[in-house]
């Protein structure tokens, strides 16, 4: 018998290359958005220092021009982070895109690996019945030959003429 052949084996690499290039865009978006927290992060970071470390916060005097411009760098800084907001949030929709891309992918090339491995337990269970079946017709071959070449036993009966 033949030795086992799943005749769409070119496309089960075709859909293990879609899910191999699933995941490299899934980890590509993820560190994106990874990079984008990480800017929020340092945005709000620089806001608060700036408003820990505001001139009237010192002492009772009050700097009316650095107030001023410290409301003008917050409101600059608060169009920032929330720009950048609204980046995070446009990046995980395009996270949760590839993903369901990636899930998608997943589920196609686990239907051919199923597939496959239904058709080689099939191919198996024929390789088995045909060789057992050249098993019986060997022994059977065996036991023509033996009894065939074992001498027959004299016995005291004759045949009537």
């Amino acid at each position: 018998m033949k030795n086992f052949r799943f005749d769409l084996e070119q496309l089960l690499r075709l859909k293990r290359w879609r899910e191999e290039e699933a995941k490299k865009a899934l980890a590509t978006e993820v560190a994106a958005l990874e990079t984008l927290k990480g800017k929020l992060l340092e945005l709000q970071g620089d806001l608060d220092d700036a408003w820990s470390k505001a001139p009237g916060n010192v002492g009772d005097t009050v700097d009316a021009p650095a107030r001023l411009h410290l409301l003008g760098y917050a409101r600059h800084m608060g169009g920032l982070i929330s720009g950048q907001e609204g980046e995070i949030a446009e990046q995980s929709r395009r996270l949760k895109e590839k993903s369901d891309l990636l899930m998608k992918a997943m589920q196609e090339r686990k239907v051919l690996d199923k597939l496959k491995e239904r058709r080689h337990a099939e191919w198996r269970k024929q390789r088995n019945k045909l060789e057992y079946a050249n098993m019986d017709e060997a022994s059977a071959a065996m036991l023509r030959r033996a009894l065939e070449a074992a001498p027959v036993p004299a016995s005291g009966f004759t045949a009537p003429e």
